[in-house]
């Protein structure tokens, strides 16, 4: 099976608001261990053949989030719906394969906010501090996931779908490239997170070797479908700075 990667650098955007600021630290409240994937099936979604994982992650949670909602019965996204807004955001020709050249994680949250992708709005989204893993768990809980990036080591791309990430000891751990994954859940060992039209898992070792953005995307009809109380979660405030950028 061919995988591709695609995550360019990250880069600042001034939509981008940091989480923290909507935070009562000593509030937040999330349980142990929480699972939000359902028995679904993601898709490849042209990420095997060209760097589109950047769109992929993205149509991956709006899954995720459908699935949720709809009592496991997801939205369902084409080869050729990721491969049309991989063209509208980053000028991808499928005719000229040195188009390809990936995407940048907070470029292509700017154009969803701002247009929409494929009929899903959301209000926003913010950045994680990626050195805080309980407010990585808290995001997961409160958002429906997470969108990250990370530097790809090589023995990754071996590991078959459904397997883990975590590192062993011996493997080649040599950077491939950038990748973007949702993460679907966590527990105190690591987290879940749909990659390649499968799901993986991978410990918080790895988060800290390899993961360089986090971002929770704020979904209004999320957070009124799933039911969780935003303890802790300056909501109001958060809606309204989102307004404004």
């Amino acid at each position: 099976m061919s995988f591709k990667l695609g995550k360019l650098r990250p880069k600042r955007s001034r939509m981008a608001l940091p989480l923290s600021n909507y935070v009562k630290a000593t509030a937040l409240a999330f349980p142990p261990v929480r699972a939000w994937e359902r028995p679904i099936t993601w898709g490849m979604l042209a990420n095997d053949s060209i760097g589109d994982c950047t769109i992929a992650g993205t149509l991956h949670l709006i899954m995720g989030w459908q699935a949720v909602a709809n009592a496991g019965t997801p939205v369902e996204f084409t080869d050729q719906d990721a491969i049309g807004l991989y063209s509208a955001i980053t000028g991808y020709n499928p005719n000229d394969p040195s188009t390809d050249q990936g995407a940048v994680e907070t470029s292509v949250l700017d154009y969803w906010k701002t247009n929409g992708m494929l009929g899903h709005k959301i209000a926003g989204y913010t950045a994680l501090d990626i050195s805080n893993t309980d407010m990585v768990k808290a995001a997961i809980y409160l958002f429906g996931g997470v969108y990250i990036g990370f530097d790809v080591p090589a023995y990754i791309m071996n590991v078959p779908p459904g397997g883990s990430w975590s590192q062993q000891p011996g493997a080649d751990t040599s950077i491939e490239g950038g990748h973007c994954v949702y993460l679907t859940g966590y527990g105190s060992q690591g987290f879940t997170l749909v990659s390649w039209g499968a799901t993986y898992t991978a410990n918080w070792d790895f988060w800290t070797a390899y993961v360089d953005e986090a971002y929770a995307l704020v979904s209004t009809d999320w957070l009124k479908q799933s039911g969780q109380a935003p303890s802790g979660l300056d909501l109001t405030g958060l809606l309204a700075d989102l307004q404004q950028v």
